[in-house]
């Protein structure tokens, strides 16, 4: 079934809180990388919604990385570190670093109000939705004969011991791999979560009601328990605050520089060429 914020600031900060594990040496070259040297690399991969790297793709980061610092001294060994240039580029990269640390140290007094918080939220309650959802378990067998026999043994079951057996049934033979642990509990979902089929007959059940023919979908044949379910509401304040107020930090961070800059820039008597 198919089951916001500056990045890059967010990276910085968890990056330089690596510990910095030894990944690879490379002792006749004296080079050795650690957590620190690939740490950017990856949080770069999560900031495009990539995924965790796989064992060979960290292996290849890692070669990449020990190529890169074989370069780096074949540079060095050039005497490219004596030319004007590399201390010009040398200069900007110092002022770049000075500019960013000291950026880091503006945005730790930088903080959301709740009263802030709330101004957005009663502002954009559109925006806070919990749209509707149901509550329910789900019995996955191969073939209809299967769903109709479970739904016939469940059928004899008082309502009140329902929920109980039917999860107890999913256990021994539903092929959904979770149900010898959860009981074929699928928890709260909402609309365009599950597939059509499935989504249809779910909805359609009222509280604590089972589906009373197999449903069928590209998984297989579903016998559903309906546990509960819950009418679209606005999400309570207390519930999205925190997102809010990570949501504003950074354009409150931005707006404390912008304005650190125009002051400095106001004080000055600037001539421009004609």
């Amino acid at each position: 079934m198919k089951r916001i914020l500056s990045f890059s600031f967010v990276a910085a900060m968890a990056i330089s809180s690596l510990n910095a594990g030894v990944l690879a040496t490379a002792k006749d070259a004296n080079i050795t990388i650690t957590d620190e040297d690939v740490a950017p690399f990856l949080a770069q991969g999560m900031q495009h919604g990539g995924q965790e790297p796989t064992a060979d793709e960290k292996k290849k980061l890692i070669d990449d990385l020990i190529k890169y610092k074989l370069l780096i001294a074949e540079a060095k060994k050039s005497g490219i570190e004596n030319s004007d240039e590399y201390k010009h580029q040398l200069e900007l990269a110092k002022d770049g670093i000075a500019f960013n640390l000291w950026q880091r140290e503006q945005a730790k007094d930088v903080s959301i109000s709740d009263e802030e918080a709330k101004k957005i939220y009663d502002e954009n309650k559109q925006n806070f939705m919990q749209p509707d959802s149901v509550t329910a378990s789900h019995i996955l067998v191969a073939d209809e004969k299967a769903a109709k026999n479970a739904i016939a043994k469940l059928s004899k079951v008082k309502k009140e011991n329902l929920k109980e057996e039917f999860n107890k049934l999913a256990k021994e033979i539903s092929i959904d791999p979770s149900a010898k642990e959860n009981g074929g509990d699928l928890g709260s979902f909402g609309k365009g979560m599950m597939v059509p089929e499935f989504e249809k007959a779910a909805f359609a059940l009222k509280d604590g009601e089972m589906s009373k023919t197999p449903v069928k979908t590209q998984f297989g044949y579903h016998v559903i328990y309906k546990e509960s379910s819950k009418k679209a509401e606005t999400m309570p304040f207390e519930k999205v605050k925190d997102l809010i107020k990570n949501q504003l930090l950074p354009s409150k961070v931005n707006k404390k520089i912008d304005d650190k800059a125009n002051e400095l820039f106001g004080k000055l008597n600037i001539e421009y060429a004609k």
